[in-house]
Formats: structure tokens, C-alpha cells, sequence
């Protein structure tokens, strides 16, 4: 690329993106490497611990988190990325966060960072990121990218995104509406939120960092803070299966692009999205932990580094990850079902699929993921 002023141009040096599967885990690894920390975005994953699950429907206080028209949302995660991301306090890394309510501020603070050879992660609204190839218009302000340049020449700025090999090239003023984006629920609105990172000198030993992740997740799945998530949102989900002929039945105007939908048919595909797509990494992100659990089977600092896991901690290690991958399992057959219901039937799915049947392989979820935390909890720190 052709050198140009830097009050023009610039692109952070030594920026480097990986493809990746999940859009918070992928530009935290590119930030961390970025800093001297390279490692697989499945050990970001797993050190950040915002695994878990989240059912969210109509009933009481979760009314602001559903979309309009949508009954129900469910998630593979219960936290996104925060200042006080695990994953950063493992690697004695510091988060800033800012946030701004001017979009031309906001901006201007972004490029004094990008000129000194700061890489910002960026919060934005999907629709607007017109890199990516969608039939529908979908508005999903969580999703995060990796800011590593501008040309005001040319009126661009780069971004490092997931799936996508290298920088992506987008419009300033696209990326501005993408930042201050207002649809959807409140706690999803990028609020021009960006993050920067810096190093601190003290952070404990990778093993016992591991661990510290490992409970928190073990805390996310069995002991929850809210009931709809972990495993008791897990069983709130199985239940209301049942439930399904009832609260999918009829046509919706879709909050997506304002035409008439069977409601069924838009259920059965969004559920199939929210756990095999959509940067999950497949399974409801079960895959990205399960690939992470297994990275730990022979990292070196486990084994020889400051505070060793036993073979105790292992032994739980190796006899999970059969388990989890039973899991991996499950979640992709559920998923399929519905999948395969909507191909064949298309807006008569709800008349064919057996509820009971898929209300089954939801139970066996419950069940196993309930004996893979419980098991993963005695790896004690």
C-alpha cells in the first residue's frame, strides 16, 4: 500500500489478522498477538470464560432483550467482551473502554489511536458492514472487529473481521452508522464503544490462569446469578419446547425486513443460526470449548511450567472432553432437525416436526452438560 501522510492515512504496524470463528474471541487473539501474546483464539475462548448459556423469552423481565415479534432468543455465551475481561487480566493485559455520544468524536479519537500504533476493537451493527453478502437485513449490534487503519484520501478505514482474510475495507461514514447504530435491544447498541489495550507487568502463572477461567465457567453453567441462564436456562429451554405449537403458530412481520413470515419457519431457521452459525463456531460455541479443553491436554506450561497441574487435574481433563464431544453432538443433531423441518416443509414445518423428539435431544444436553461442569468444578486452583 502507498505510504501517505499520517494525518491522512495510517495502517498500525505489525497488525496482523487471523481468520476466525467467533468475532470477540478472533480480535481479542489478533489484539493479543499484536502485544506479544500469539496464541489460538480457542485459548482466548476458554481464558475469557464468557462461555455459558442464556434463554431468553417474554416473560418477565427479559421483555427488552427479545426483538419485537421474535418469541424467544437463546445464546451459547452469558458476557462479552468488558474492562474486566478474564482473559486480559490473565495475560496482565489492560482494557479501556470508551464510549462516545457524538459519532464525529468518536472517530477522532479512534484515528489519534490508530496514528500511535494502537489497534482498537470496535463494537458495531452487522447490517451496516456492507463486506458480508446478506439475503436479509439483519441488525445484531454486538458484533465486534478489529480497527487497524484509515485513508480519510479515500475516505476508508480497515478492519480485521473474523472470516475474513486480512483487512477489510469499509467506509468511514458507513463504519460511523455502524458504531452509532440504534436498533435492536438497548444492551446491544454499540453506543460508539471501542476498546484499547495496554501491557501491565504482573499477571499469574498461565496454569493457574486456566484454572481460574475453567471455574468461572463451571460458575456460569451450575451456578448462575440469573435463572435463565446456565444449565437452569438450559431446562427453561427444553421445557418450553412443548409449548412450541402453541407460541410458533401463525404469520409475523418480520423485524428483519418487513415482510410477512411464517413464524414457525423464522424460529426454527434463527434457532438454527443462533447455534451453528452467526460466529458460534458450531454448537452453540460448545466446539470452540471443546477445542480449547483439548489444546490444554498438551500445553507445555501445564505440564512443567510454574504451579503444574496433577494427574488428578488431567484425569478430570481427559475424561470430559469425551463427553463434551457427545455434546458437540447433540447440539448440532438438534439444530439439524430443525433445519432439515424447514427444507422439506418449509411453512408447514410446525405440522411435521416431532416436538417430542427434539424436546429429547435438549433433555441429553441438559443432562451432559450438567455432568461436564460438575465433573470440570473439582479442578481446583
Amino acid at each position: 500500500m502507498d505510504l501517505v501522510s499520517l494525518n491522512k492515512a495510517h495502517i498500525v504496524e505489525n497488525f496482523i489478522h487471523r481468520v476466525g470463528k467467533h468475532c470477540e474471541s478472533s480480535s481479542l487473539r489478533d489484539m493479543f498477538e499484536y502485544y506479544g501474546y500469539p496464541m489460538s483464539e480457542e485459548m482466548v475462548f476458554g481464558l475469557d470464560a464468557t462461555f455459558g448459556f442464556g434463554f431468553f423469552d417474554k416473560s418477565n423481565q427479559f421483555t427488552d432483550i427479545v426483538e419485537d415479534n421474535i418469541p424467544f432468543f437463546l445464546g451459547g455465551k452469558q458476557n462479552i467482551i468488558s474492562p474486566d475481561s478474564l482473559a486480559c487480566r490473565i495475560l496482565g493485559v489492560s482494557l479501556r473502554k470508551q464510549s462516545f455520544t457524538s459519532t464525529d468524536k468518536a472517530w477522532e479519537e479512534s484515528k489519534i489511536l490508530i496514528d500511535n500504533n494502537v489497534p482498537l476493537l470496535v463494537q458495531c451493527d452487522l447490517k451496516y458492514l456492507n463486506y458480508f453478502d446478506f439475503e436479509n437485513e439483519i441488525h445484531f449490534g454486538g458484533h465486534f472487529v478489529a480497527l487497524g487503519g484509515y485513508d480519510e484520501e479515500r475516505s476508508v478505514a480497515f478492519v480485521a473481521d473474523t472470516e475474513f482474510e486480512g483487512l477489510q475495507e469499509i467506509s468511514i461514514e458507513r463504519l460511523k452508522i455502524a458504531r452509532s447504530s440504534e436498533h435492536g435491544p438497548p444492551f446491544l447498541r454499540p453506543k460508539n464503544i471501542q476498546y484499547s489495550m495496554s501491557v501491565k507487568e504482573k499477571h499469574p502463572p498461565l496454569s493457574a490462569g486456566i484454572k481460574l477461567a475453567i471455574q468461572q465457567v463451571c460458575t456460569n453453567m451450575l451456578r448462575a446469578s440469573l435463572s435463565n441462564n446456565g444449565i437452569q436456562g438450559l431446562k427453561m429451554f427444553a421445557n418450553s419446547i412443548s409449548d412450541w405449537k402453541e407460541d410458533l403458530e401463525g404469520i409475523i412481520i418480520s423485524p428483519y425486513n418487513g415482510k410477512d413470515v411464517n413464524l414457525a419457519q423464522l424460529m426454527f431457521e434463527l434457532t438454527y443460526g443462533y447455534i451453528e452459525e452467526w460466529g458460534t463456531g458450531g454448537s452453540c460455541f460448545r466446539k470452540l470449548y471443546l477445542d480449547f479443553l483439548k489444546e490444554l491436554q498438551e500445553h507445555p506450561e501445564l505440564r512443567s511450567g510454574p504451579k503444574p497441574w496433577s494427574q488428578h487435574d488431567f484425569d478430570i481433563l481427559y475424561e470430559v472432553i469425551p463427553l463434551l464431544e457427545t455434546v458437540v453432538f447433540y447440539w448440532k443433531s438438534f439444530a439439524d432437525s430443525l433445519k432439515q423441518e424447514v427444507d422439506e416443509y418449509k411453512e408447514d414445518c410446525l405440522e411435521h416436526v416431532n416436538l417430542d423428539d427434539i424436546q429429547r435431544k435438549v433433555q441429553k444436553i441438559v443432562h451432559k452438560e450438567e455432568e461436564i461442569f460438575t465433573k470440570l468444578s473439582k479442578i481446583k486452583i
